[in-house]
């Protein structure tokens, strides 16, 4: 039993060096991966040449040729693009309450309603606020008569005063009488805008253009000051509301500033091939999110057709300009490994040599890399499972289509 547990261990161990063989391969002794490059696996069709691989040229001891397809490394710049997820957040959304006791009388809108600024969307009983107000205007009307009969007593007092005919105490006692008046007057108009004050808070009225949601009281409903009656969202235009690694944030104050940054928007469950909606940065945050290293920004979305939600779930691409200076090869010709990313660059005598590089940025299909590969360099773009340094190959040079479809597959 311990003899067949041991037997089993070591075959795991042989079938896991089998599987992870392309990350060690290329760092494996020359001895290990010329041994392994000229015995073929047992039952491959070339075992039966007997020394494995005579039939590939060389001697039985020579490396075999594997083929590949290559590509050329090419000088270039890369968009600068940043993919992250967002949520349609409204530019304006609030609750609208009740300011004053009283019954709901009249709901005038409904349930998801566009509306425009000042549309009366429902309204308390008012019937006692009416009236005060009605009997403002009544008091000021009499008061503002005899304002204007003191005003003309005033005027046939001073004429008879100026000509001898009454005395200067009638003068004064008519212009008192003007200025009792006249405050009367001003009580009654203060009255008035103070009872209108209180006839507008038995309206509801929709503070700006926007979707209302579901009125929450039925007619009839008793309300207090603060009760919420329906909430209102403004959904065109809208914002964007996203966030990106603060590494990020001079880059897009950079494209900000040179007037390159754009951002694209695409609801969550939308394919590729249905429009984005486009936009201008319009805010970023004044601090940095310490618990994700991240900092918050918005763009300004027109939503004409209203196809974004406020609290919907986008996908979002942030263009930032360009990146120069890089050596643009296919995104597959580059290889992940542990200790970071490997091309496989074919030399003039079809060797192979593993090169270390540092990959400024990825675009789809195509790799900008910083530094490890030179322009004009010939790379692996397929065939790289079979590679180890100073593998012989024989290269045969990509269509542009099959490798972007490499790329995307």
């Amino acid at each position: 039993m311990r003899r067949f547990g041991l037997v089993l261990l070591c075959l795991l161990v042989a079938a896991g060096g089998y599987v992870e063989r392309a990350r060690w391969l290329p760092y494996a002794p020359q001895w290990l991966t010329e041994a392994m490059a000229s015995t073929p696996p047992k039952g491959d069709p070339r075992a039966a040449d007997g020394e494995g691989g005579r039939r590939r040229g060389g001697g039985g001891n020579g490396p075999r040729t594997v083929a590949v397809v290559t590509a050329k490394a090419e000088a270039g710049s890369l968009p600068v693009v940043r993919r992250t997820i967002g949520y349609i957040r409204p530019l304006a959304s609030t609750e609208l309450a009740v300011e004053t006791t009283g019954i709901l009388s009249e709901i005038t809108a409904k349930d998801g309603a566009m509306v425009r600024k000042g549309d009366l969307l429902a309204k308390l009983d008012n019937r006692s606020a009416t009236a005060a107000v009605a009997k403002d205007k009544a008091a000021l009307a009499r008061d503002q008569a005899t304002l204007d009969n003191t005003h003309a007593n005033f005027d046939r007092v001073n004429r008879l005063v100026r000509s001898g005919a009454t005395s200067t105490q009638a003068g004064e006692d008519a212009d008192a009488a003007v200025k009792t008046a006249e405050a009367t007057v001003g009580v009654d108009q203060a009255t008035l805008q103070a009872d209108e004050v209180l006839l507008s808070k038995t309206e509801i009225r929709a503070p700006f253009d926007g979707r209302l949601g579901a009125f929450t009281l039925s007619l009839g409903a008793l309300v207090q000051p603060g009760t919420s009656v329906v909430g209102i969202a403004e959904v065109a235009p809208v914002y964007a509301e996203f966030s990106l690694p603060d590494t990020d944030l001079a880059t897009v104050r950079k494209a900000m500033g040179d007037q390159q940054l754009r951002v694209e928007v695409r609801s969550s469950l939308a394919s590729e091939a249905t429009s984005a909606e486009t936009g201008p940065i319009v805010f970023i945050d004044n601090k940095i999110v310490e618990a994700s290293a991240s900092v918050t920004l918005r763009a300004l979305l027109d939503n004409k057709d209203l196809s974004l939600w406020p609290g919907q779930s986008i996908d979002v691409k942030v263009s930032a300009g360009a990146m120069d200076g890089l050596v643009v090869v296919p995104s597959v010709a580059v290889q992940p490994r542990e200790s970071g990313s490997i091309v496989y660059v074919v030399g003039p005598d079809s060797k192979v040599e593993v090169r270390k590089v540092d990959v400024a940025m990825r675009d789809g299909a195509k790799a900008g890399i910083a530094n490890g590969l030179e322009a004009g360099a010939t790379v692996v773009v397929e065939g790289q499972v079979d590679l180890v340094d100073g593998t012989v190959v024989k290269p045969t040079d990509a269509p542009a289509k099959t490798a972007d479809a490499g790329a995307r597959g």
